[in-house]
């Protein structure tokens, strides 16, 4: 998986030279884009589809991360739990530490595995969601004027950050969701105090 998580990272780092430094380089960075008035209308809109493709790619990850890692997994946990039984059942005999050290050694092989396992969930899952952004699941889009005109970089952003988000899972989208809700919920209690605060200071100074 180290040698995984290195190609990823090279790939990542030559996608960022190729589409952020080379238009500096060349002085051909776009224009800013114009954006829709964000209303919870708005923002709903998009998190709620956003939210139920995250579920089909979560459930796709979850089919062939289970097909590769589920049978190493629970042999790692049988295994464990056999050596944990035998400390018990070793419990103040000579044999006894030697039955505690292979327990630790079982323990910490099956959480390397599951560490492992959560690793490539998440690579995968980047590239599933790169592929559903590619075929036009787009989120940045979404937030844009219809009249705002989009270029290559923009497109690419747009894949790469939906591709992450998805990868996220439905419920980091589900955060997203309550964090803006908690948001617009507090600038409205601001707006309301502010207005009681007029109101009250017109009927004291009439």
């Amino acid at each position: 998986m180290k040698k995984t998580t290195l190609i990823v990272g090279v790939t990542l780092l030559a996608i960022l030279f190729a589409f952020v430094v080379c238009p500096f380089w060349l002085n051909q960075v776009p224009e800013p884009l114009g954006f829709k008035p964000l209303t919870p209308q708005v923002f709903a809109g998009l998190i709620g589809w956003l939210f139920a493709v995250s579920l089909f790619v979560e459930r796709a990850v979850e089919v062939v991360v289970l097909v590769f890692r589920d049978q190493q997994a629970d042999a790692l946990d049988e295994a464990e739990a056999r050596a944990t039984a035998m400390v018990a059942a070793l419990a103040g005999s000579a044999a006894a530490s030697q039955a505690a050290k292979d327990a630790a050694a079982a323990r910490e092989q099956s959480v390397t595995y599951r560490a492992e396992t959560k690793e490539m969930a998440l690579l995968v899952g980047f590239a599933f969601g790169v592929f559903v952004s590619l075929a036009g699941v787009r989120a940045l889009h979404g937030l844009l004027a219809d009249s705002a005109p989009t270029g290559t970089l923009f497109t690419v952003a747009d894949i790469v950050v939906t591709g992450a988000m998805l990868a996220g899972g439905s419920e980091g989208i589900h955060r997203m969701a309550n964090a803006f809700t908690s948001f617009m919920d507090s600038l409205s209690s601001r707006a309301d105090a502010s207005q009681k605060r007029a109101e009250d200071s017109m009927k004291a100074n009439p």
